[in-house]
Protein backbone atom coordinates (compact mmCIF):
# COMPACT_ATOMS: atom_id res chain seq x y z
CA UNK A 1 0.00 0.00 0.00
CA UNK A 2 1.09 3.53 -0.55
CA UNK A 3 0.55 5.12 2.83
CA UNK A 4 -0.72 2.32 5.03
CA UNK A 5 0.16 -1.25 5.67
CA UNK A 6 -1.64 -4.25 7.09
CA UNK A 7 -0.46 -3.46 10.62
CA UNK A 8 -2.19 -0.07 10.42
CA UNK A 9 -5.43 -1.71 9.36
CA UNK A 10 -5.23 -4.33 12.10
CA UNK A 11 -4.48 -1.66 14.69
CA UNK A 12 -7.34 0.70 13.89
CA UNK A 13 -9.74 -1.86 12.42
CA UNK A 14 -11.06 -2.41 8.90
CA UNK A 15 -14.19 -0.29 9.38
CA UNK A 16 -12.30 2.71 10.67
CA UNK A 17 -9.60 2.43 8.00
CA UNK A 18 -12.20 2.25 5.20
CA UNK A 19 -14.12 5.17 6.68
CA UNK A 20 -10.93 7.25 6.80
CA UNK A 21 -9.84 6.28 3.29
CA UNK A 22 -13.27 7.18 1.81
CA UNK A 23 -13.24 10.48 3.67
CA UNK A 24 -9.69 11.21 2.41
CA UNK A 25 -10.82 10.59 -1.19
CA UNK A 26 -13.80 12.91 -0.72
CA UNK A 27 -11.64 15.63 0.84
CA UNK A 28 -9.06 15.22 -1.92
CA UNK A 29 -11.68 16.01 -4.54
CA UNK A 30 -13.13 18.89 -2.48
CA UNK A 31 -9.73 20.48 -1.89
CA UNK A 32 -8.65 20.09 -5.51
CA UNK A 33 -5.93 17.63 -4.55
CA UNK A 34 -3.83 16.24 -7.35
CA UNK A 35 -5.30 13.31 -9.24
CA UNK A 36 -2.27 11.18 -8.41
CA UNK A 37 -2.74 11.78 -4.68
CA UNK A 38 -6.43 11.00 -4.98
CA UNK A 39 -5.50 7.89 -6.96
CA UNK A 40 -3.23 6.76 -4.14
CA UNK A 41 -6.17 7.09 -1.71
CA UNK A 42 -8.35 5.04 -4.06
CA UNK A 43 -5.64 2.39 -4.30
CA UNK A 44 -5.35 2.23 -0.50
CA UNK A 45 -9.13 1.87 -0.26
CA UNK A 46 -9.22 -0.95 -2.80
CA UNK A 47 -6.25 -2.81 -1.37
CA UNK A 48 -7.66 -2.74 2.15
CA UNK A 49 -11.33 -2.94 1.23
CA UNK A 50 -11.04 -5.76 -1.28
CA UNK A 51 -7.92 -7.45 -0.02
CA UNK A 52 -6.43 -7.19 -3.47
CA UNK A 53 -2.77 -6.86 -4.43
CA UNK A 54 -1.36 -3.42 -5.18
CA UNK A 55 -1.00 -4.31 -8.87
CA UNK A 56 -4.71 -5.03 -9.28
CA UNK A 57 -5.71 -1.94 -7.29
CA UNK A 58 -3.41 0.20 -9.43
CA UNK A 59 -4.93 -1.15 -12.67
CA UNK A 60 -8.44 -0.46 -11.39
CA UNK A 61 -7.51 3.06 -10.25
CA UNK A 62 -5.77 3.83 -13.53
CA UNK A 63 -8.76 2.64 -15.55
CA UNK A 64 -11.56 4.08 -13.41
CA UNK A 65 -10.03 7.22 -11.84
CA UNK A 66 -6.94 8.45 -13.64
CA UNK A 67 -7.58 8.00 -17.38
CA UNK A 68 -11.36 8.35 -17.53
CA UNK A 69 -11.91 11.60 -19.43
CA UNK A 70 -15.61 11.60 -18.56
CA UNK A 71 -14.91 11.79 -14.83
CA UNK A 72 -14.06 15.23 -13.52
CA UNK A 73 -15.04 14.83 -9.91
CA UNK A 74 -12.91 17.81 -8.87
CA UNK A 75 -15.36 20.08 -10.68
CA UNK A 76 -18.34 18.83 -8.65
CA UNK A 77 -19.25 21.38 -5.99
CA UNK A 78 -22.30 19.68 -4.47
CA UNK A 79 -21.23 17.18 -1.76
CA UNK A 80 -24.16 14.83 -2.51
CA UNK A 81 -23.36 14.73 -6.21
CA UNK A 82 -19.69 14.14 -5.42
CA UNK A 83 -20.53 11.25 -3.12
CA UNK A 84 -22.79 9.77 -5.84
CA UNK A 85 -20.00 10.11 -8.41
CA UNK A 86 -17.57 8.37 -6.05
CA UNK A 87 -20.10 5.56 -5.58
CA UNK A 88 -20.34 5.28 -9.37
CA UNK A 89 -16.57 4.81 -9.57
CA UNK A 90 -16.79 2.10 -6.94
CA UNK A 91 -19.58 0.38 -8.90
CA UNK A 92 -17.50 0.51 -12.08
CA UNK A 93 -14.56 -1.00 -10.19
CA UNK A 94 -16.81 -3.96 -9.39
CA UNK A 95 -17.80 -4.31 -13.03
CA UNK A 96 -14.18 -4.24 -14.12
CA UNK A 97 -13.24 -6.82 -11.48
CA UNK A 98 -15.73 -9.17 -13.08
CA UNK A 99 -13.91 -8.90 -16.40
CA UNK A 100 -10.28 -8.26 -15.42
CA UNK A 101 -7.84 -10.68 -17.05
CA UNK A 102 -5.28 -12.59 -15.05
CA UNK A 103 -7.45 -13.32 -12.01
CA UNK A 104 -8.29 -16.89 -11.11
CA UNK A 105 -11.97 -17.75 -10.76
CA UNK A 106 -11.56 -18.26 -6.99
CA UNK A 107 -9.83 -14.87 -6.59
CA UNK A 108 -12.45 -13.18 -8.75
CA UNK A 109 -15.23 -14.61 -6.58
CA UNK A 110 -13.44 -13.50 -3.40
CA UNK A 111 -12.77 -10.00 -4.77
CA UNK A 112 -16.36 -9.57 -5.95
CA UNK A 113 -17.68 -10.65 -2.52
CA UNK A 114 -15.28 -8.19 -0.87
CA UNK A 115 -16.43 -5.48 -3.28
CA UNK A 116 -20.04 -6.10 -2.29
CA UNK A 117 -19.11 -5.89 1.41
CA UNK A 118 -17.17 -2.66 0.83
CA UNK A 119 -19.99 -1.13 -1.20
CA UNK A 120 -22.58 -2.02 1.45
CA UNK A 121 -20.38 -0.64 4.23
CA UNK A 122 -19.91 2.66 2.43
CA UNK A 123 -23.60 2.90 1.50
CA UNK A 124 -24.62 2.38 5.14
CA UNK A 125 -22.08 4.81 6.57
CA UNK A 126 -22.14 7.61 4.06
Amino acid sequence: MYDSDLADIEEIGWDRFIYGAWEAIFLGYRSFGGIRSIGRRWSDLLQAGLGCPEQIADVLVRDQVIVRQDRDLMAIKDPGRLMAAMAEILADVGSELGELAGITPADRERLLAAHQRLTEFLRENF
